[in-house]
């Protein structure tokens, strides 16, 4: 739990379960200043000595099951109690990790001719449950003509990683890399990632600064600049990356001087390089050919990005021959990315890796389209981008040769912004084939979605993972048709990526997949014709909502969750456990484990009559919707001897800029079960973002205790004009919510039929 002792075991030497209990028990006990505290500490202890069995079944691509392959726990912290058991699949392919701690882990899944597979396995349930099911975990054939890249997005480990409070002085306490470890503290940034990272035959990611021990000369005209010291650098091949692209609009944020010096700094840190040079003639001969096990590849980075702060020549962002000659990254204009099809990429797998697009967007610009659909027409085997630091959906472009995946953005994978789009992200895995006349092809994709908390990038596993999965496929299946309204479509279109196991599975034609659909009908009663939210209640993680129909006329609303932290679940693998860092917390209100609405974790407050003011707690990031559009919170309270609880919304410009505030909810004091709240929101016109205040106030007498659990805010997208015609939603989608306004005045319920379609791979050929 946040903001409590808590004794963190940080080396792979066992200790016993109890061990580890009983201290972590006895160092909440000396804090204890409100009853719940040691209340919570017993449980706690109780929690950490109750085992729980890991399973799952280990198949091929066909279906088959894989005997003997070996399962092997990855934990830190007090995560470390797991770490190093193995157990092996049975004739069926089922394994059992038995008894391990309640700490969530990484599973390394292993065995000879396939590779290898890291999954996260959500070790954070309820009591109640004693296993956890991580699913099929499918493994992919390893043989001679077949090579598995690993791509990932912006990376670099400047600005607040060596100077966290941004005052100039580096080597700070609270400074995640320090000035005489920086390549250890760089490593242990990537700590969480470096087994995915590393089980790739080729893993290739965005530098997104120059690498410099000399940072004295900063573009004059750009607002940001970065840069990393060489050490940090070194901590990327050390954790298996292989190569990174300096196609990007931050490689000349040093100038001249700076590009010079991380050409040197990168291949001497282990690192193959591309899309950057002295010039425009040094950058384009940056073409990276290897071949990987028989596969035989090139890449090349591109930058969109050519002006910043000045259109002075001498201080554009590419490269250039002159006169005179000038740094920086290669430009991705249609005559570079011309010859590096024409004349670079003959006869290899051609992977163009593109910088640019619109900060903090959903969907790739048009620009960027354009320049997509153009490297499939000039044959592109696949297509890689990054740039707007917020991931994007999978799409897809058939030039005639069949479709060819484009990874529009891949987000951030190591970076220090505090924009609440930009923490969720995801590395792609790439199985490629060329068998012997020579021909190549994606064979399977499969996509590996994290978080970035306080900039340390970690996988996400239970709950968290399907809701991550569902929504970068809720992005690709809602790819517009056109680059622009008015526009003609172009082709570009989405690929189909729902949760599979533990993984996400991206397909490009339907006998990759099989679907089944279901039927839930519900008669909702109604309050003055309107049902309020409908939670669509999945099956599975790969369920989604197919549509909707009601039994009398009425408007249907419907839209997604995307609060994403109200659950106040610990959904990460990491060397902590319900740290709730996206929350404020303190002593008297923190993330307590032992009285929850659902799940493993809440919200408590606690207050004595001897207080003078609230406990309150607010999200630490602004969450962004988009302008005009209703919203809804909802969410559960629970009070023993509370004071009265308030819920404050904070409206603010999408850029940050405060616009007003207002109480929109109160619960009077007292002693109540888990109550849900719901509060329909309309933003002001000029809003385009929120933060909420939940504000716990002091009893009349003694101490109370507040809780707050499953709290949803809920973004209105769109709306059905008459339900019961039926309305069908493209699938796979993320859409969690519905609410229906019933046309009749008379009626006191409506029945609503809601169709779940739940997505599966469909055996395939190894």
């Amino acid at each position: 739990m946040a903001e409590r002792p808590l004794v963190r075991v940080i080396t792979s030497t066992p200790l016993s379960v109890c061990a580890a209990a009983c201290a972590w028990l006895a160092a909440s006990d000396a804090s204890a200043a409100f009853q719940f505290d040691a209340t919570e500490a017993a449980y706690d202890a109780t929690y950490a000595a109750a085992p729980i069995d890991v399973t799952g079944v280990v198949v091929d691509e066909a279906g088959s099951p894989i005997a003997g392959a070996e399962v092997t726990a990855i934990g830190w912290g007090s995560g470390a109690l797991n770490h190093g058991e193995i157990a092996f699949t049975d004739g069926a392919g089922a394994f059992t990790l038995a008894a391990l701690a309640r700490r969530s882990v990484l599973l390394r899944v292993e065995v000879d001719g396939y590779y290898s597979e890291i999954i996260p396995a959500d070790l954070h349930l309820p009591l109640a449950e004693a296993a956890a099911g991580v699913g099929r975990v499918v493994l992919t054939e390893q043989r001679a003509g077949r090579a598995r890249i690993l791509v990932g997005g912006d990376t670099m480990f400047g600005r607040r990683f060596i100077d966290s409070d941004e005052d100039g002085i580096e080597g700070e306490e609270g400074d995640l890399i320090r000035p005489a470890t920086r390549q250890a503290d760089a490593s242990a940034v990537l700590s969480f990632l470096r087994d995915v990272l590393s089980s790739a035959d080729y893993t290739q990611v965005n530098l997104e600064c120059p690498v410099t021990a000399n940072p004295q000369t900063p573009h004059p005209y750009k607002s940001f600049t970065f840069f990393s010291y060489p050490e940090t650098v070194r901590a990327l091949a050390l954790s298996g990356v292989d190569a990174v692209s300096l196609g990007n609009n931050h490689m000349f944020d040093y100038l001249g001087a700076g590009v010079a010096d991380t050409l040197t700094a990168v291949p001497n840190a282990g690192l193959d390089w591309f899309g950057a040079g002295l010039d425009e003639t040094m950058a384009k001969g940056t073409v990276l050919y290897r071949t990987l096990r028989g596969v035989d590849v090139a890449f090349q980075g591109f930058n969109q990005l050519v002006n910043d702060g000045t259109t002075l020549p001498e201080y554009t962002l590419t490269a250039s021959d002159g006169p005179p000659p000038k740094a920086g990254a290669l430009e991705l204009s249609l005559a570079e990315i011309s010859d590096f099809m024409a004349e670079d990429a003959v006869g290899r797998f051609a992977i163009p890796v593109l910088h640019g697009g619109i900060e903090y967007s959903d969907y790739p610009s048009s620009g960027m389209r354009r320049r997509f659909t153009q490297l499939v027409q000039k044959g592109a085997g696949m297509v890689v981008a990054h740039h707007p630091h917020t991931i994007h959906g999978i799409g897809l472009y058939n030039a005639g040769a069949g479709p060819r995946y484009i990874f529009m953005s891949l987000g951030n994978m190591v970076f220090d912004q505090d924009v609440f789009e930009t923490f969720q992200s995801y590395l792609a895995a790439i199985d490629i084939d060329e068998d012997a006349s020579g021909n190549r092809a994606v064979h399977r994709v499969q996509l590996i979605p994290f978080q970035n908390e306080d900039y340390v990038p970690k996988l996400v596993g239970g709950a968290w993972l399907g809701r991550a999965i569902r929504h970068i496929g809720h992005l690709s299946t809602t790819l517009p048709a056109a680059p622009a309204p008015g526009e003609a479509a172009d082709g570009l279109t989405g690929a189909v990526v729902f949760p599979s196991g533990p993984r996400a599975a991206a397909a490009s034609s339907p006998s990759q997949y099989t679907t089944s659909d279901a039927v839930e009908t519900r008669t909702v009663p109604l309050t003055s014709r309107r049902t309020g939210p409908l939670a669509h209640l999945r099956s599975n993680p790969a369920d989604s909502l197919a549509a909707v129909r009601t039994t009398a006329a009425a408007s249907c609303d419907y839209g997604r969750e995307i609060m994403l932290y109200g659950d106040f679940e610990d959904g990460d693998v990491d060397d902590t456990s319900h740290e709730g860092s996206m929350w404020s917390m303190s002593e008297f209100r923190y993330i307590e484990n032992s009285v929850v609405h659902s799940g493993t974790g809440a919200m408590v407050f606690l207050r004595k009559s001897s207080n003078t003011t609230e406990a309150a707690t607010y999200m630490n990031n602004r969450v962004k919707f988009e302008p005009g559009r209703k919203l809804t919170l909802t969410g559960y309270m629970k009070g023993d001897n509370a004071g009265q609880m308030r819920v404050q919304v904070y409206w603010y410009t999408s850029g940050g800029t405060s616009v007003s505030n207002s109480v929109v909810y109160t619960r009077a004091a007292g002693t109540y079960g888990w109550q849900p709240f719901t509060v329909d929101l309309t933003p002001p016109a000029n809003a385009g973002s929120v933060r909420f205040y939940f504000r716990a106030g002091v009893p009349a007498s003694g101490e109370a205790t507040s809780f707050l659990d499953d709290v949803s805010l809920i973004e209105w997208e769109g709306t059905i004009a008459d339900s019961s015609l039926g309305f069908a939603f493209a699938t796979p989608n993320d859409w969690s919510f519905v609410r229906c306004t019933a046309t009749d005045p008379a009626l006191t319920s409506l029945g609503v039929t809601m169709t779940h379609r739940s997505y599966a791979l469909a055996p395939a050929t190894p």
